[in-house]
């Protein structure tokens, strides 16, 4: 990944003209199912229905090349140094093709946790909300980091190293959001949020995770 800047530029632009491909086929799909009009309002799942669609008519190649570079990048960010880490965070928010796209990827990140094979997962998905940098809501930020550690307790992944790493790596100083990302990461688990959401989601999920151990 030692290219990864000149990598993240030509993505950038093939996927610029892949979003107004994109919008267009969106707009075709939805006169083609009438989905839009004065008096027609679309529920969710015929707009996730038609975006679908369209994605397949834009053609998905592009998004598998995007993930994998993601994947590489998410890989090599804790391993970087602290001037690199914060070159990666202000590349991957300038490049508009990407970043349009970006947090769609991190939002899969808790489908990616299955097992207890998949640690490397949980922190590829932890960084990946690194990297965003608070540029996405926080109730967006807190709902991924919370599906993230109640998939590694399913899992029977041990989640708290995998956040403190995290939080290690995050950016010390206000994000893009205007909030500090290592201060939300450190405090996650203190949180009112996590006290609502989050907690017995936890507890019921690991209890889940043992009684399927021992069964199995």
């Amino acid at each position: 990944m030692d290219d990864w800047e000149a990598r993240l530029a030509a993505l950038d632009g093939r996927l610029r003209d892949w979003n107004r491909r994109f919008e267009v086929e969106l707009e075709r799909v939805c006169r083609e199912r009438k989905l839009r009009g004065w008096f027609r309002k679309p529920r969710p799942e015929e707009l996730q229905s038609a975006a679908e669609e369209a994605r397949r008519r834009a053609g998905t190649e592009i998004l598998v090349e995007l993930a994998t570079f993601l994947d590489g990048l998410c890989d090599l960010y804790p391993k970087s140094s602290p001037q690199d880490r914060a070159k990666i965070r202000a590349r991957v928010g300038a490049a508009e093709g990407v970043f349009d796209l970006f947090w769609g990827y991190v939002e899969q990140g808790p489908e990616r946790i299955r097992g207890p094979q998949d640690g490397p997962q949980l922190a590829r998905g932890l960084v990946a909300v690194v990297i965003d940098d608070m540029r996405a809501e926080l109730g967006l930020v807190n709902g991924v980091i919370g599906r993230l550690l109640v998939a590694a307790a399913a899992a029977g992944i041990d989640w708290k190293p995998n956040l403190a790493e995290a939080a290690k790596v995050a950016n010390p100083g206000a994000g893009g959001g205007g909030t500090c990302m290592r201060e939300h990461l450190e405090g996650f688990e203190r949180s009112d949020y996590f006290r609502r959401e989050v907690d017995a989601k936890l507890r019921e999920a690991a209890r889940k995770s043992v009684v399927n151990s021992a069964g199995g």
